[in-house]
């Protein structure tokens, strides 16, 4: 497209600076001034319109925008533009002059100002701006309908303070409120600090966060958050603490110190809810248990799923046995442990009793046959293996005891044998192998194994009284000593055999080497 001489000669002369477009918005002229402003120079063939001017097309009549030059700086231009018939086509002309640097800080302010509105217009939770002297600056929808009480008298200018009186002295506060001057009086001195948080109930049962923050030039900016769903979801694991049917702690990850308690906890541990929240989470163990208790919960780096059987001693001073699952919790930059107790008191207890009738004879609560080994090998095992040695015991006239009393009566007599051994035992292991059989292990010298067997004899010297008749049993016993449990074993039944074959109610030694002391039959 040819623009006339007249045409060119005009707009060169023009005090303006001209940019001439095409129907497709393409630059094909600029004089100087648009030139030395723009700095396009000789660059017009790559130019388009809409690379200086981003608001471009604009509004017929006289518009004030940021133009670009050719190197990217932006300027605030007053710009008209109008449609320019040449022949055939007609082309647009775009007479442009620099806004002086008032104005444009100004229009800047403006600009920043309508920014800052679309901004919080486009945040999901209410917002409202003041300035360093607590007036009202700026405010969103979402603001103006939470309020919807004080709306009305918002306006630029007025202070936060007459709002806040003129809710209180209407009909429709939003807030739940019971002391109004004393409410009054703590939310102004919190929104006059630099950062506060609050959360507050409405009316209507929602909750609100009221976030206010100072700026650096003395305003303020404030939110208020719909906190409700969290809210309600605090107080259903509220819920879910107190009434869960296991003890609950709630405990701080530094210190130490219980600071909730869950009900199950109180009833468990029996002291008062602010007696147990003066206590820290290791102060119920047992000694011994609480120091290393107390340095796993401070090193703790991971989920510990209970493994370890603790002790805890509760308010009356009973002990527990109780298995304890921790969890890690992070409430912001507080650090949190949270205990769940198990008591499995009744368990341990189950498994030591049957532990114990695993290796003790149900009938006389002595060792049994496995205990008694068990025992023998620890003992072959020890350095003092050269002075293990066993007794074998067997009593005589036991069977008639059994088949004219009865078993029951058998029993009785048997329960009675153990306690006079015991007694003559004197903290060697007595063991009942089975039947009438006993069997006593000890580490010493023989004479003291010969000193034992006098000993357990002398036992059966009074009568055993069997349904009000005094009836007299015996005891045979054989001693053997050696290094190997068979042997031992086989030596020690091989002199027990002896001791009946011999007359009963008297011991014999393997190998037979030192002189026999004789007894009166039983």
């Amino acid at each position: 497209m040819v623009l006339g001489a007249e045409i060119l000669a005009f707009l060169e002369a023009c005090p303006m600076a001209v940019l001439v477009l095409d129907t497709t918005g393409r630059v094909i002229f600029a004089n100087t001034g648009a030139g030395h402003l723009l700095h396009l120079e000789d660059r017009l063939a790559a130019v388009d319109i809409a690379d200086l001017i981003p608001e471009w097309p604009l509004l017929s009549g006289v518009s004030t925008v940021f133009i670009s030059d050719h190197s990217g700086q932006r300027r605030l231009y007053s710009v008209q533009v109008m449609n320019w018939p040449t022949g055939m086509e007609t082309v647009t002309v775009a007479f442009f002059e620099p806004v002086d640097d008032e104005r444009a800080a100004g229009y800047a302010a403006r600009e920043a100002n309508l920014r800052l509105r679309y901004v919080i217009e486009m945040l999901p939770e209410a917002v409202c701006v003041f300035d360093a002297n607590d007036r009202y600056v700026l405010w969103n929808q979402k603001y103006a309908e939470l309020y919807a009480d004080i709306a009305e008298h918002l306006r630029p200018g007025v202070a936060f303070e007459d709002i806040l009186r003129t809710s209180l002295a209407g009909d429709g506060m939003r807030e739940l409120v019971e002391d109004k001057e004393a409410w009054f009086s703590a939310r102004m001195q919190k929104f006059r600090q630099p950062v506060s948080q609050e959360e507050q109930q409405l009316r209507d049962g929602r909750w609100l966060r009221h976030d206010d923050r100072r700026t650096p030039d003395g305003g303020a900016i404030g939110m208020r958050i719909d906190i409700t769903g969290l809210k309600q979801r605090e107080d259903w694991l509220r819920q879910l603490f107190n009434a869960n049917p296991m003890p609950m702690l709630l405990c701080d990850g530094d210190s130490l110190a219980i600071l909730q308690a869950n009900q199950a906890a109180v009833d468990f541990y029996g002291f008062l809810p602010a007696t147990l929240l003066s206590k820290r989470a290791c102060d119920m163990h047992v000694d011994g248990d609480l120091e290393a208790f107390e340095k796993i919960l401070l090193h703790l780096d991971r989920v510990c799923d209970a493994r370890t059987i603790w002790r805890q001693t509760t308010r009356d001073g009973s002990e527990r046995h109780v298995l304890i699952y921790i969890r890690q919790l992070q409430e912001g930059a507080e650090h949190r442990l949270l205990l769940t107790v198990a008591d499995v008191s009744d368990r341990v207890l189950a498994e030591t009793e049957a532990n114990r009738l695993a290796h003790h004879d149900i009938l006389t609560g002595l060792p049994n046959r496995m205990q008694f080994y068990k025992a023998l090998e620890k003992a072959l095992a020890s350095e003092d293996r050269e002075k293990v040695i066993i007794c074998c015991l067997d009593l005589d006239g036991f069977k008639p005891v059994n088949d004219t009393f009865g078993h029951a009566a058998g029993d009785d007599v048997l329960k009675d044998v153990a306690h006079r051994l015991q007694m003559h035992a004197r903290g060697h292991l007595l063991a009942r192998l089975g039947g009438d059989e006993f069997a006593i292990l000890m580490t010493g010298e023989r004479g003291e194994a010969i000193d034992l067997a006098e000993r357990c004899i002398g036992a059966f010297e009074q009568p055993f009284i069997i349904n009000g008749l005094a009836i007299r049993l015996g005891i045979s016993i054989g001693i053997a000593a050696g290094v190997d449990r068979e042997t031992l074993m086989q030596e020690a039944d091989r002199a027990l055999y002896r001791a009946k074959a011999d007359g009963r109610n008297i011991w014999r030694v393997t190998p037979p080497d030192l002189p026999v002391r004789k007894r009166a039959k039983a």
